[in-house]
């Protein structure tokens, strides 16, 4: 069954990564399915950057009835992300000590914290055991926190498009995009004026989110005959101009700087003993066309995991790909999925050419 409207829970307080604290957080989340008698098929989906809880919607070509994510099978739990700004606690959230929303004074956080949150969630949702989580992207850096955080938990884990850390040329990227919508506001005051910078941001990171044979294939050099500006301008306007109408500037912010902190190695002397304390079966899924996160990197450290596996999908929609590209990421996953079910243990996992040891 596919829920409509996401539920809520509040906790009543969490401690970060840097220090400070909030008090209390109200974490928003849909589930779909239902949990069987010994709470063996639980499921945690979790988003990317700008999603939401409503998992139905943004990977519509995964979850549902007869899909990869059949809620008549799983019992599926997809939150909000903490510091996003669908239902769940973020900088558009009130401060309890002021009775105002955080905005720009909402504390600095990590994947890490952000799996905090959602390991609060599944305390407080009763559900002790996950067969499964899964995510892409920012979605993936807090399913690896949380399969590092609690590796008892979990029986298996898929990220996809994410490897072990955030590399200097990622926080590169992601600090111009940043300072696009800073630059717009210094203050951090004017909502209208952050919006207008995250639009040119939203342009920017949609570059890197995409490929160049997507942008050739797609458009070329075909001019909008309205006003000749190419088609790949408006496209990239339209996108921003998307985003400014459904997400908080402040909210891409956080999150942003969230994903710049990312180091599953904090905490550990070597990214090797962060990846060894990880002991559940591990599914990593790079894309051929991603420049965010190459494929090679996403392998090596899927080798440090003791049992991780890896997997390219090959597909020309770049970082976006798991989003996009839902059937292919689909036949990649399923036999994963398989070998999980009791019946299916003796199964072999078809590494194909990726040369990482099971």
């Amino acid at each position: 069954m596919l829920t409509k409207n996401p539920q809520s829970i509040r906790i009543d307080s969490l401690k970060l990564e840097s220090g400070a604290a909030l008090p209390e957080i109200d974490i928003a989340y849909h589930t779909y399915g239902t949990l069987n008698a010994d709470g063996s098929n639980a499921v945690i989906v979790l988003h990317a950057l700008t999603g939401s809880s409503a998992a139905h919607e943004w990977w519509s070509g995964l979850v549902g009835e007869g899909l990869l994510l059949d809620p008549s099978k799983y019992f599926i739990i997809a939150p909000n992300l903490l510091g996003s700004c669908y239902g769940t606690t973020g900088p558009e959230s009130d401060d309890p000590s002021t009775g105002r929303p955080y905005l720009a004074t909402f504390p600095t956080i990590t994947p890490r914290d952000v799996a905090r949150a959602n390991l609060a969630l599944l305390d407080r949702l009763g559900i002790s055991q996950i067969h499964f989580a899964i995510g892409g992207s920012l979605g993936g850096m807090v399913v690896l926190e949380m399969a590092a955080l609690a590796p008892d938990r979990f029986r298996a884990i898929i990220p996809i498009a994410v490897s072990g850390s955030y590399s200097a040329w990622r926080v590169a990227f992601s600090s111009f995009i940043r300072k696009a919508i800073i630059a717009s506001d210094p203050t951090l005051q004017d909502r209208t004026k952050l919006a207008d910078g995250m639009k040119l941001a939203r342009q920017a990171a949609m570059i890197s989110y995409r490929s160049s044979a997507e942008f050739d294939a797609r458009f070329g050099r075909q001019r909008v005959v309205a006003n000749g500006s190419f088609e790949v301008e408006s496209y990239l306007e339209h996108q921003g101009e998307k985003l400014a109408a459904r997400f908080s500037p402040y909210s891409y912010l956080t999150l942003t700087r969230a994903m710049e902190l990312y180091d599953l190695s904090d905490g550990h002397s070597a990214m090797q003993e962060g990846g060894m304390s990880i002991e559940c079966k591990a599914l990593f899924v790079g894309i051929s066309s991603d420049i965010l996160y190459g494929a090679d990197e996403i392998k090596r450290f899927a080798s440090l995991l003791p049992n991780g596996r890896y997997r390219t999908l090959h597909a020309i929609h770049g970082h976006d790909s798991f989003l996009v590209d839902t059937e292919a990421l689909s036949k990649i996953i399923a036999p994963f999925l398989e070998e999980l079910e009791p019946q299916k243990c003796a199964l072999t996992f078809d590494l194909e050419e990726e040369g990482v040891a099971v």
